[in-house]
C-alpha cells in the first residue's frame, strides 16, 4: 500500500471525529499506529499541520508533502493550508527556535493566534513557531470523561497547567473555580487568553507564576483545600534550582497531594513509553481509590504499547 492509501485509510478511521462539532481539532495519523513510521498529522480545524520525527524521512520531505496534499485532496476536507514541522532531535540547541518553525506546504498560514474546538471548549493554538500548539490533542477523551465530575463545582488546582486547557473546560462545565499553577509565564499568558475567548472571567490570582512543588508547599501550609486537583507534569523539567524527573520525583510527590485534597479528586498523568502502566500505578499511595485509568484516545492508535497513563483517583488522608 502506498503512503497516500495509507494516510487516506488512517482519515477513514477519523470520520467519526469529523462529524463531531465539538472536535475541530484531533490527529488525523499517528505515525506507525497507523502504519506511517516518523509522521503525525494533525487537524486544527481547518489547517493540516505534518510533524516529521525520522531524520531520514524528513530528507525525503517533497515526496511525503506530496503524498499529505494528495491524500488531503481526495478526502475532500475543507481546508486552508498544511504545514510541516521538523521535530526530529537537534544537535544545535541554540538554533532550535528556527528549526521548530512551521513550513508553508499548500495554500495560505494561519494566524499566529488561531481558534479551535476541542471538548466543546475554545483554545488558540500557535501553528507556527515553537515545538508545541498549546493544545495536548492526546487529552481529549479523558477530559470528556470528566464532565460529570465538573457539573457538581468546587475548586481545581492545575499544576503544571500549560495553557489552561484543564482549567476552562472544567469551568465551561461546572467548577466553580480553578487556579492554574506553571513556571512559564508565556503559558500562563496564553492560559488567560483562554480564558476570554471561552468568555470567562479573568483574575489574576487564579494563573500563579512558579514552581508547582513549591506552591504544593506553600497552599499545604496555609491549609489550602481544593475539591479536583490535576497533576500533569513534564516527563522531565528543568528550572534555575532543580530538576524534576517523572521516574525520580513522582512517587514521592504525589502523597503531598492529599492534604491539598482531603475531600476530592485527583488527576495524575504520566507522559511516557518508558513508565509501564503497573511502574504508574505503583507511584500512588497504595490507600488511594482509582476510579478509572485512561490511555490515548482512539486517535492516537498505538502499535506496541501506549505512552499515556492518566488516572482518576479518590485520595484517603
Amino acid at each position: 500500500m502506498d503512503l497516500t492509501s495509507k494516510l487516506m485509510e488512517a482519515f477513514r478511521r477519523r470520520e467519526h471525529i469529523l462529524n463531531d462539532e465539538s472536535n475541530s481539532a484531533f490527529r488525523l495519523c499517528n505515525g506507525q499506529g497507523d502504519g506511517v513510521e516518523g509522521i503525525t498529522i494533525d487537524m486544527y480545524d481547518r489547517f493540516i499541520l505534518t510533524q516529521f520525527f525520522d531524520d531520514n524521512l524528513y530528507l525525503e520531505k517533497a515526496t511525503i508533502n506530496a503524498a499529505v496534499s494528495g491524500a488531503m485532496d481526495k478526502s475532500r476536507l475543507p481546508i486552508d493550508g498544511i504545514l510541516l514541522k521538523n521535530r526530529t532531535r537537534v544537535k544545535d540547541p541554540e538554533n532550535i527556535a528556527s528549526i521548530r518553525e512551521s513550513e508553508l506546504v499548500m495554500g495560505v498560514l494561519p494566524p499566529a493566534r488561531y481558534p479551535v474546538m476541542q471538548n466543546g471548549v475554545k483554545v488558540y493554538v500557535d501553528l507556527l513557531k515553537g515545538q508545541n500548539t498549546g493544545l495536548f490533542l492526546d487529552m481529549r477523551e479523558v477530559r470528556e470523561r470528566l464532565k460529570d465530575i465538573y457539573s457538581d463545582g468546587g475548586s481545581m488546582c492545575n499544576f503544571f497547567s500549560y495553557t489552561g486547557q484543564f482549567s476552562v473546560h472544567a469551568l465551561k462545565n461546572g467548577m466553580d473555580s480553578a487556579v492554574n499553577v506553571d513556571l512559564s509565564r508565556t503559558v500562563l499568558r496564553r492560559a488567560r487568553d483562554n480564558y476570554r475567548l471561552n468568555d470567562l472571567p479573568v483574575d489574576d490570582r487564579d494563573f500563579v507564576y512558579g514552581d508547582a512543588i513549591e506552591w504544593m508547599k506553600i497552599f499545604s501550609k496555609n491549609q489550602k483545600q481544593f475539591s479536583f486537583i490535576v497533576f500533569d507534569p513534564p516527563t522531565f523539567a528543568r528550572n534555575k534550582k532543580k530538576t524534576f524527573s517523572v521516574q525520580q520525583d513522582f512517587s514521592r510527590t504525589v502523597p503531598h497531594l492529599a492534604k491539598l485534597c482531603e475531600e476530592g479528586y485527583i488527576l495524575t498523568s504520566v507522559n511516557s513509553a518508558s513508565v509501564s502502566e503497573e511502574e504508574y500505578r505503583s507511584f500512588h499511595p497504595d490507600n488511594w481509590e482509582l476510579l478509572f485509568i485512561a490511555n490515548e484516545p482512539d486517535d492516537f492508535p498505538w502499535k506496541d504499547q501506549p505512552y499515556l497513563k492518566v488516572g482518576l483517583w479518590r485520595p484517603e488522608t
